[in-house]
């Protein structure tokens, strides 16, 4: 998980210009103009547009913002939403920074083994998880089992589920693993002797870690925070699952304007409010985030002092420190081991103690037509993306990097919008543009737009990965008489492929696990994850826990091959160069 960006080869820093090589500019402007720039305009126009009988009425109008000016539970509601992903936020990097920390400064062996473990939960089903904490803390979930029988309760408490801090549980759930690699990046990259030179002048631990750590690390907690934010911020799944009432954030209420109430203007200034007060956030956030200087080198984290060298004390710390850092890792991996373990509990009620193991919940996917077909489209909407996705963000790539974009840096950017956009918005923006061009739901529909944040996480990994290429080895060959397409063939191909199939894995995943925008697009054609969805709200049967155990087991092989793929090419650039 090293910082891609500082490993730049100083002859990779000023790229090889192809004047002639592909004439890929205008793709790169015509994608950001239909799935980022025309959308988002869409999403604002809307919202000046009012609503008559039920229609839209185009007539210029500031009433919809009026109303929010004026509506008090509107005003509580978005700062509600805001303070419980901004705290969610800010306890996943306080379970994250010491985490990274240990991984990254501490620990020597299998360290990648670690990290991967705190990454692996981040590309399994979001539902999966969060439906599994609602299994944790329901009336018959594992939490209240364990205290009634335990004798702190005489009966099933209903106070765990379906409130504000649910959602606040499971939020920070799901920010520890973006808390975690932003700053296990920036901690690893601190040269030891930065180190040493502040403990060499006088300095304790606690004046290196304030005056030297903190400040190297400060812009990537700002990062990690940030992401964080922004996955739980427009969230309307997990308050829908484990917050009821109580626990309604300003994504449900977005969700339900463009479903049952079909105000679809007041959705849209509801909408622009929320993507306001996010960017204000996050401009504070990364503001307080920055730090002067530049971290250059990469040293890396200097090789732990063996145990002969420590004295008693200190190991007694240190073994308390490794059985500290293995609390959050249960805590990442505990509702997924239970979700599992209930798909082979031979009971129709989802309570413990178990009655017995069954395979039967998984005998009885096999008959079920209705998510057999979701499992079929989900795939014909997968494969449709990655591929679409692949074959824009390579293009994409060498457009921006070989300079036949102008404004290269802003355009790079600006495709990577949707990814920072809320789900729920990033879903009605998608539904607007879409709409415009009179796209019908269902599969092409969910292709378009999941492809707007699927293509930007492609995009990224392959540029990366063509930033870190020697600049020389196109020199090279074209020095030794080889044209743009062999030396395309030959040398660079052959030296990103594993990123573009990496990436493509990733964007697989992300497909295949995507419900907040996919809702709002598949109409009466669901994908798996939206049959799911509904099944747990319409009527849920013990067979969601075995379709989730086989998505999760799909998921964790894609990311350990993406995993292999891109960093396995990575080193081997690093090696060559």
């Amino acid at each position: 998980m090293a910082d891609i960006a500082s490993d730049i080869p100083m002859s990779a820093a000023r790229p090889l210009r192809f004047r002639s090589f592909s004439p890929l500019g205008w793709p790169v402007y015509a994608w950001f103009i239909a799935l980022v720039l025309v959308p988002n305009l869409l999403l604002i126009g809307a919202s000046f547009l009012r609503t008559s009988n039920g229609l839209i009425v185009f007539d210029p109008s500031i009433a919809s913002y009026m109303r929010l000016w004026k509506s008090s539970s509107f005003q509580f509601l978005l700062l509600k939403t805001l303070a419980t992903s901004f705290g969610a936020a800010a306890i996943g990097c306080l379970i994250a920074y010491p985490m990274a920390y240990y991984a990254a400064r501490v620990v020597q062996r299998n360290r990648s083994i670690l990290v991967l473990l705190v990454i692996i939960p981040l590309w399994i089903s979001l539902l999966m998880r969060v439906f599994a904490w609602r299994m944790i803390l329901g009336q018959n979930g594992i939490l209240n089992s364990f205290l009634v029988g335990s004798g702190v309760l005489d009966q099933p408490s209903e106070a765990f589920l379906y409130t504000g801090f649910s959602v606040l549980l499971t939020y920070t759930y799901i920010s520890i693993p973006f808390c975690f690699v932003a700053i296990f990046t920036a901690l690893e990259k601190i040269p030891h002797s930065l180190i040493e030179a502040s403990q060499d002048s006088g300095a304790s631990a606690w004046q290196t870690f304030r005056h030297v750590v903190w400040p190297l690390s400060r812009p990537s907690v700002a990062i990690g925070f940030s992401l964080a934010f922004l996955m739980t911020v427009g969230d309307y799944i997990t308050p829908s699952m484990v917050g009821g009432i109580d626990g309604t954030m300003i994504g449900m209420v977005i969700a339900s304007q463009f479903g049952i109430a079909n105000n679809w203007p007041y959705g849209s200034a509801i909408a622009v409010c929320l993507m306001l007060s996010v960017g204000v956030v996050l401009a504070l956030v990364m503001w307080a985030g920055q730090t002067k200087g530049v971290l250059m080198g990469d040293e890396g984290a200097r090789p732990a002092v063996s145990r002969a060298r420590l004295s008693p004390g200190r190991r007694v710390l240190r073994s308390l420190a490794a059985a500290a850092f293995t609390l959050p890792y249960l805590f990442l991996y505990a509702p997924l081991a239970i979700m599992v373990l209930m798909s082979f509990n031979d009971s129709s009620v989802q309570a413990f103690p178990l009655q017995g193991a069954t395979l039967r919940w998984y005998a009885e996917l096999a008959e079920n037509a209705s998510m057999l077909e979701a499992v079929r489209r989900s795939l014909v909407v997968g494969f449709t993306v990655v591929l679409v996705s692949t074959v824009a963000a390579t293009g994409f790539a060498f457009a921006i990097h070989y300079g036949r974009v102008r404004q290269a840096r802003f355009f790079e950017f600006a495709l990577a919008l949707p990814v920072a956009i809320p789900g729920v918005v990033l879903g009605i923006v998608m539904v607007l543009a879409t709409q415009l061009v009179q796209v019908p739901s269902g599969i092409f529909r969910t292709v378009i737009g999941q492809s707007s944040f699927v293509m930007p996480v492609i995009l990224m990994i392959i540029l990366a990965r063509l930033r870190r290429l020697d600049g020389a080895l196109l020199e090279a060959s074209m020095d030794a008489g080889a044209n743009h397409w062999q030396s395309f063939v030959h040398v660079l191909f052959p030296s990103i492929r594993g990123a573009i199939i990496g990436g493509a894995l990733l964007g697989f995943t992300l497909s295949a696990d995507d419900v907040m925008v996919t809702l709002f697009l598949s109409g009466t054609a669901p994908t798996l994850p939206i049959w799911v969805w509904n099944q747990m709200r319409f009527g849920f049967t013990p067979s969601v826990n075995a379709i989730f155990t086989l998505v999760g087991v799909g998921s964790l092989l894609a990311i350990l091959v993406c995993n292999r793929l891109v960093f396995r090419g990575t080193s081997g650039a690093a090696g060559s160069s």
